[in-house]
This record gives structure tokens, C-alpha cells and sequence, in this order.
């Protein structure tokens, strides 16, 4: 867990786009995906590329059909917190989307692939996709999922302190909360965080709950990664 998160600390280390683009790529290259993009924005009909790591001809054809309006990744993302997961042909008949997208993604190498959603408590929106042209690890892939959640919420932290002309941010934590978010950090679950602290479950929650708050960010795995690039919490 702690080369896990010393990998993940590296990418809110980065001072430029590109330093952090391949850091992210050795990471991602890792978990088993060799293209990915990342976009972001207050708009989630009209989201920037920020970061992208897709074949350049894909993205070229895909700008000149107007993809990113029927994109069946981008739309789930746009209304779900939960990852998008796909593959070829299979996933665009059972949803319903026209098979002519997904086949096309093929033929450029993009054969497999998890859409992961990012929601902010203001209205941000934002997606991580990651793609491989490798559909015989397809199972090896999905068991990184719980390592792409928290990716993606590094690689956002990240992004965003790059793009950010404001000043540095002052957020206060009560001892508890930053407590619970250390303990989180570790990989700990609510109900062995209240055993390590000797409080209840619901009050780890609670103390979470209100550390993501008062980040600006929703859910425990944002939470840890802005904390962390506040330097509010270090393992």
C-alpha cells in the first residue's frame, strides 16, 4: 500500500503537464492500459482535454465526427459516479449505442476499456479514461479497479493544482478528521478506523464526511488526495 501511494504522491509532486503525463502514463502502463485521457471542467457538456494520451489518429477522427456528443463513455460519466466499463462490441449492443463507435475504437487499438467518472460538490465535472488494445488481459485489467478510483482521484488533484491561478488553499481538519483521513489513506475501512480510534463507525464516516467538505471534494478517495497535496496528511 505505502509504494502504492508513494507512486500516487509523485503525480501531486509534478510541476509541469508533461512531468505529469508520464508519470501517469509508467503508472498507468502498470496497471495494464497503454492509452488514457483526462478531461475536466465546470461545464459537463463541454469538458477541455487537459491531459491526453490517445492515438493521435483516433482523436483526429474522433474531433471530426463529433464524437464527444454521442460518446456512450462520456455520457454515463456525465450522470454516474460509478466506472464505465466496455469492450469492443459486446457492451455497445447490450446498452443500446450504435456498434459502428465501439468498432471503430477497435480498429484504432482501443479494444477494452473503464470510463471513471469524477463529480466535484460545486458542479466540476470530469472523466479518466483508460483503454488498451489487449482484450486477453481483460480480467487482469478489472481487478485494478480499485487502483484506477484512486488514480483517478490523484490525477485530478493533480491537474487541477496545475490549471489553478488562485492562491494556495487554507483548509482547516479537526485532529480527528485528519486522524480518519490518515488511517483511510492506509486503506483502512470505516469500522477499523473506529477500532484503531476507539469511536464508532458512523463517526468515522462523519469525520470524513466532513473533511471532504470542507476539501471542496467528494468522497474519501478525493479527500485523501487533496489532503495530501495540501500536505495536510504524509504517510
Amino acid at each position: 500500500m505505502h509504494e502504492q501511494l508513494d507512486s500516487l504522491q509523485a503525480l501531486l509532486d509534478c510541476r509541469t503537464a508533461d512531468e505529469l503525463r508520464l508519470r501517469s502514463g509508467q503508472l498507468l502502463q502498470r496497471l495494464g492500459f497503454e492509452n488514457w485521457i483526462y478531461t475536466s471542467g465546470s461545464n459537463a457538456h463541454r469538458l477541455p482535454v487537459l491531459l491526453n494520451a490517445y492515438p493521435a489518429d483516433w482523436m483526429a477522427h474522433y474531433r471530426r465526427e463529433g464524437y464527444f456528443e454521442v460518446d456512450p463513455v462520456v455520457e454515463h460519466c456525465r450522470h454516474h459516479t460509478t466506472p464505465c466499463l466496455w469492450a469492443a462490441d459486446p457492451h455497445a449492443r447490450r446498452v443500446g449505442y450504435p456498434t459502428e463507435f465501439f468498432r471503430e475504437a477497435a480498429d484504432y487499438g482501443l479494444r477494452l476499456g473503464i470510463g471513471l467518472p469524477i463529480h466535484g460538490p460545486a458542479g466540476q465535472a470530469g472523466m479518466i479514461s483508460v483503454a488498451t488494445g489487449n482484450t486477453s488481459s481483460a480480467r487482469e485489467n478489472l481487478r485494478h479497479l480499485g487502483e484506477l478510483h484512486l488514480f483517478a482521484s490523484f490525477l485530478h488533484e493533480a491537474g487541477q493544482r496545475l490549471v489553478s491561478t488562485g492562491s494556495q488553499e487554507q483548509v482547516h481538519l479537526t485532529a480527528r478528521e485528519l486522524d480518519c483521513l490518515r488511517w483511510a489513506a492506509e486503506g483502512r475501512t470505516s469500522w477499523e478506523i473506529g477500532q484503531q480510534l476507539s469511536i464508532g463507525e458512523r463517526t468515522v464516516v462523519f469525520h470524513l464526511q466532513n473533511a471532504a467538505r470542507k476539501l471542496g471534494v467528494m468522497g474519501r478517495r478525493q479527500a485523501i488526495a487533496k489532503a495530501m497535496s495540501l500536505q495536510l496528511i504524509a504517510l
